[in-house]
């Protein structure tokens, strides 16, 4: 007999973990500690002076849940991808790596961060 697994159960123990993290904090990520492209996307993150408990790094790898968060990611995020890093602002999907580097480059990520409330409006 083939046993068929729903999508809730796929993620069960992931979805009030990460919910629960999304609240708590202005700025989420999801990272993992040995990913190249994280520790990247960490540092420009970094570069805008982030603190916590406004901003927290979530490193899955070590996890027992680390399958069901990123396949939480692709409901989260309205997308196939489960990879990280995922960023999420006041809650809401941000983007992975391409995304982030797009809003820091075009200057519109520190936008987002002091509209959210995340950092202090610099003159």
């Amino acid at each position: 007999m083939i046993k068929i697994i729903s999508k809730d159960a796929k993620m069960a123990g992931a979805k009030p973990f990460v919910d629960k993290k999304l609240k708590q904090r202005k700025v989420l990520l999801f990272s993992k500690t040995y990913s190249p492209t994280c520790n990247e996307i960490k540092t420009i993150l970094e570069g805008y002076g982030l603190k916590f408990p406004n901003y927290e790094v979530v490193e899955i790898e070590s996890r027992q849940d680390c399958n069901q968060i990123e396949n939480y990611f692709q409901i989260l995020c309205l997308t196939d991808r489960r990879d990280v890093p995922q960023l999420f602002l006041d809650g809401k999907y941000v983007g992975g790596e391409k995304e982030i580097h797009l809003l820091h480059k075009s200057g519109d990520l520190g936008k987002m961060l002091v509209t959210s409330g995340a950092l202090k409006r610099t003159s």
